[in-house]
């Protein structure tokens, strides 16, 4: 519950600052959303190290967490590309990312990122 929580605030920041970026300083998209995924994902380590694992900051869950976080990001590209390929509404995308990516980046954390930090 609380991962999800997590997902859903950083994913809320992620827009807020994509948006902000865009709208209000004109930077372009492939600019703005890095930053915005940089941000969101560190807002997410931290609430998610201290808050849904009960775990200590470090360098190496850091990577560890970056690293899925990426596999995640890469992952729901390729979900979202073979939905748009099939023709599927891109909300049927969506929820195909909600429904594989989520459990599999959560799985990931508690097998490997959080896995001996505990």
């Amino acid at each position: 519950m609380r991962f999800g929580i997590t997902g859903l605030m950083a994913t809320g920041i992620h827009v807020v600052i994509a948006v902000t970026l865009i709208t209000r300083l004109s930077m372009l998209p492939y600019v703005a959303n890095p930053i915005a995924f940089l941000t969101a994902t560190m807002f997410s380590y931290t609430t998610n190290t201290l808050w849904s694992f009960s775990s200590r900051m470090s360098h190496r869950t850091l990577l560890r967490y970056v690293g899925i976080s990426l596999f995640g990001c890469l992952a729901t590209m390729a979900i979202a590309a073979t939905a748009e390929g099939a023709h599927l509404d891109y909300r049927i995308g969506i929820l195909l990312v909600i429904a594989l990516v989520t459990p599999i980046t959560f799985a990931l954390h508690s097998l490997w990122t959080y896995r001996s930090a505990r």
